[in-house]
């Protein structure tokens, strides 16, 4: 069984009271830590919005940023770089925000990246089209998730 069914299935047995409840005990201690990317609150990772963008084009506004397949590959590689440092991983998301410069063209490119991070069992998500205040960034994605 793959690590985030086990997860889930775990979760699920102790019931919603039991899960929610496992879930407060850190916020009701007030075990609020900012993390890389974030913040831990208890045995829950709230994730920054991450681009993908790279650093050259931050200093120079006609840098290319990378197409959508590259940026969400480096936006993926540091949200697992960041839940490993927790002791957690991409198989512990539980939920996925997607924000993208052009939904109607772009998603089906992200999709496919997308699912090479999550290839059994993908966590809720959530896409939307926004403006980006540049043009260089594609996407940016947000998650949360669950640390052991």
């Amino acid at each position: 069984m793959n690590r985030r069914r086990s997860f889930m299935k775990s979760a699920m047995g102790l019931g919603a009271a039991g899960a929610m409840g496992a879930m407060a005990a850190g916020a009701a201690t007030g075990d609020r830590t900012a993390v890389q990317g974030g913040i831990r609150l208890g045995n829950l990772y709230f994730s920054s919005g991450l681009t993908g963008v790279r650093p050259e084009a931050r200093k120079d506004p006609l840098a290319f940023g990378g197409d959508i397949k590259e940026q969400t590959h480096t936006i993926f590689r540091a949200h697992k770089a960041n839940l490993e440092s927790m002791g957690s991983s991409l198989d512990k998301v539980v939920k996925v925000t997607v924000f993208l410069a052009d939904v109607k063209t772009e998603k089906s490119a992200m999709n496919e990246v997308y699912a090479q991070y999550f290839p059994n069992q993908a966590p809720a998500r959530s896409a939307v089209g926004v403006q980006f205040p540049d043009t260089a960034t594609r996407v940016e994605i947000e998650l949360v998730a669950w640390i052991p």
